[in-house]
């Protein structure tokens, strides 16, 4: 079976997750990233990128596989041209830590060079 991207992730971003209830008193909530949203189980950061020049898009890659390897923080990567979903969380934990909030705000600065 030939698979396609669309197959695994769809070819749309997700609606983000509606926090019901009074929250204001809690002292820690995810942060609100430009591009990223908040899904469950497990709690993640999740971004749905489209570069459609194909030097930009593999130039792209490389970059963020080499933000992993300088920061020793993975996201989950499914990518085919011109599409790249990006999921990010604390696997130890299954939820949103500091280090994913930097992590996607490092990511954020990446995609700027090539949008």
């Amino acid at each position: 079976m030939n698979w396609k991207l669309i197959d695994l992730i769809g070819d749309y971003e997700e609606a983000p997750e509606t926090i019901v209830g009074d929250y204001g008193d809690l002292p820690i909530r995810p942060k609100t990233l430009e591009g990223w949203s908040v899904r469950e189980d497990p709690k993640r950061y999740t971004r749905m990128i489209n570069i459609n020049d194909e030097t930009k898009f593999n130039s792209f890659i490389l970059d963020i596989l080499e933000l992993q390897s300088e920061t020793g923080h993975h996201a989950r990567m499914t990518c085919q041209f011109p599409k790249i979903k990006l999921e990010v969380w604390t696997h130890t934990l299954d939820d949103i830590t500091e280090v994913d909030t930097e992590w996607c705000e490092k990511a954020n600065d990446i995609l700027g060079d090539y949008v």
